[in-house]
């Protein structure tokens, strides 16, 4: 369930929050790239933990994601968010809020590193060509590690 969430709200993120930030000024420009480098670096280290098969392996890469992930959080309550406050008027945040809401429910379910984290449309299509195939591995994952089975 972390991994889903952080996937979704990632995505939405990039493609509501820090395009409506970068829409401001250069520092907004500044602050979203670097949210979508601290995403993608994250997204990389996701990919690289689905690969783990060793428990001990795991829940190190994990702390060590984790940590990361932390860093991002805290990084976008000391700058992002007072950055968002002062330069986007309460209507447009609220919208965004909105589409930011119900983006979350399109998005792909694991970290796609393949998918642009800049254009809108294109992400959102690509997010929904990739949306009936995620389905389908985490039904079969779901019937592997309830049987037990290793690898599929």
């Amino acid at each position: 369930m972390f991994l889903l969430g952080l996937c979704r709200h990632s995505i939405a993120e990039e493609v509501i929050v820090y395009e409506m930030m970068e829409s401001v000024s250069d520092l907004g420009k500044g602050l979203g790239m670097k949210s979508r480098e601290d995403h993608m670096n994250v997204k990389l280290m996701l990919e690289d933990l689905r690969k783990i098969t060793s428990d001990i392996s795991f829940d190190v890469k994990f702390d060590d994601i984790f940590k990361h992930f932390w860093e991002h959080v805290l990084m976008e309550e000391k700058e992002d968010l007072p950055f968002i406050q002062q330069n986007i008027p309460l209507e447009k945040r609220q919208i965004a809020a909105k589409y930011f809401t119900m983006r979350t429910n399109l998005e792909p379910s694991f970290p796609q590193t393949e998918i642009p984290d800049r254009s809108a449309a294109l992400d959102m299509a690509l997010g929904l060509l990739l949306k009936p195939p995620e389905k389908l591995k985490e039904i079969f994952m779901n019937i592997s590690q309830q049987s037990g089975m290793v690898g599929v």
